[in-house]
């Protein structure tokens, strides 16, 4: 039986989400550009005097805290000028929690922020990037691909597994003793029930949401399949050369 303090926290949860999809559509209206099936989480801030030079494209993800900003007023009490400047996201990029994205900054396609970065230049196509101010370090599809080869059987799990305390804490805190890192996939979830992911996606496709997910995980079963006909490969004549 759920108890008075779980209901209140539930509650407040509930009119807070409701909080911020209302904040956010009066920022729409205010002319915020936000694409299709862009995924904002929790206190996500964008500059309220100038949200209409804010624009977020297709596919992106803003994690909790990030803030987004369209003026910079550090020279008006000095020269009585505020700076002022469009900030554009393209599209499939990743923004990692707290990152502050500066005016006059295009970040993308497909590039990604890491948590903290002040971002105070642009950003190109592909690119990971981080620090303060931030500055890139790699390219994201050659970060997926070495995430990608570091999966096994072994290290990879379902969220709703996780979530359901079917794998437990324990289980993972040795699991990450054993490998280092474990994988969780099955996210984003689909079930029309999950309504605290689902309710943080803006102008939702969802067809267009699962073919991507299974997109993914096709692409990912590719790349195992690679790695281990290369790995079988190279076994194969490192046996074959040692023979008399």
């Amino acid at each position: 039986m759920q108890t008075l303090s779980s209901i209140l926290k539930f509650a407040a949860a509930t009119l807070y989400r409701k909080y911020e999809a209302l904040r956010l559509k009066h920022l729409i209206a205010r002319g915020l550009i936000i694409g299709k099936n862009v995924y904002i989480n929790r206190n996500v801030i964008f500059d309220a005097s100038f949200p209409y030079l804010i624009e977020i494209r297709d596919n992106c993800r803003i994690s909790t805290g990030v803030r987004f900003m369209a003026h910079d007023a550090t020279t008006s009490h000095r020269i009585g000028v505020t700076r002022v400047a469009k900030v554009r996201i393209l599209e499939g990029t990743f923004i990692g929690e707290y990152a502050i994205i500066l005016p006059g900054v295009t970040i993308g396609p497909n590039a990604l922020i890491a948590a903290g970065a002040v971002v105070n230049r642009d950003i190109g196509e592909d690119m990971c990037a981080a620090g303060n101010p931030a500055r890139p370090y790699g390219k994201f599809s050659e970060l997926l691909e070495r995430y990608s080869k570091k999966i096994t059987e072994e290290t990879i799990f379902d969220m709703q597994d996780v979530d359901n305390s079917e794998v437990t804490i324990e289980e993972i805190r040795k699991l990450c003793d054993v490998h280092g890192n474990i994988y969780l996939r099955g996210k984003p979830d689909f079930d029309p029930r999950n309504t605290e992911w689902l309710s943080r996606v803006i102008n939702m496709d969802l067809a267009a949401l699962e073919q991507q997910h299974r997109n993914a995980l096709e692409k990912l079963s590719r790349m195992r399949a690679s790695l281990s006909r290369d790995l079988s490969e190279t076994d194969k004549a490192e046996k074959g050369g040692t023979q008399p």
